[in-house]
């Protein structure tokens, strides 16, 4: 008697999911054919335009897209031949946290490590920006180092091998990115 009432609310569970599946679909099939009846609609309204102005739009190319209108014009044509590359005039300018670190290293005329300009940095920050706090302080002292030693090429990188990291000094003292042999006595290890 048990097993026959599991059968029987079993079959009613699924026959309750086929019923909701089949609700699911016929709203489905009405909105499919809602959306075919106004594209009918749609189509029959542009032929008798395109009847009506009797132009005919020209045929192109596979891949082009029709022209928008009769008479639509590019607002900008770009000339033939190669692109010309853009002429670096000065770059831009550094910013304050630049010129501090690039004026910090010139200031020691020595080749400093990153925790020499941290400290440097720090300093510098509570005096000329007091509400800057000391994660942000070395975010931004990163930052600076990785612009001015990469992309900008004024601080240039040395590796003592001796310990770790790297240290900075301007690219002046550098060679084809090794330190000039005149410029070796600048390297402080501790």
């Amino acid at each position: 008697m048990a097993r026959e009432r599991l059968k029987k609310e079993e079959l009613d569970r699924l026959l309750g999911d086929l019923f909701g599946e089949r609700r699911l679909l016929m709203y489905k099939l009405g909105r499919v054919r809602d959306a075919i009846a106004e594209l009918k609609k749609l189509r029959a309204s542009k032929e008798t335009a395109d009847e009506g102005s009797g132009a005919e739009t020209p045929k192109r190319g596979p891949g082009r897209p029709p022209r928008s209108g009769t008479g639509a014009k590019r607002k900008y044509r770009r000339k033939p031949g190669r692109k010309k590359k853009r002429k670096v005039v000065g770059g831009y300018r550094l910013n304050l946290w630049d010129n501090m670190v690039a004026g910090a290293v010139k200031g020691a005329d020595r080749l400093l490590t990153k925790q020499d300009l941290l400290t440097i940095s720090k300093a510098w920050a509570k005096r000329e920006l007091p509400k800057m706090q000391g994660d942000e302080v070395e975010l931004r002292l990163t930052r600076a180092l990785q612009k001015l030693a990469g992309k900008r090429a004024v601080l240039g990188q040395h590796r003592s091998g001796r310990m770790r990291g790297v240290h900075y000094g301007l690219a002046d003292w550098f060679f084809h990115g090794k330190l000039r042999q005149e410029h070796k006595g600048k390297v402080m290890l501790d």
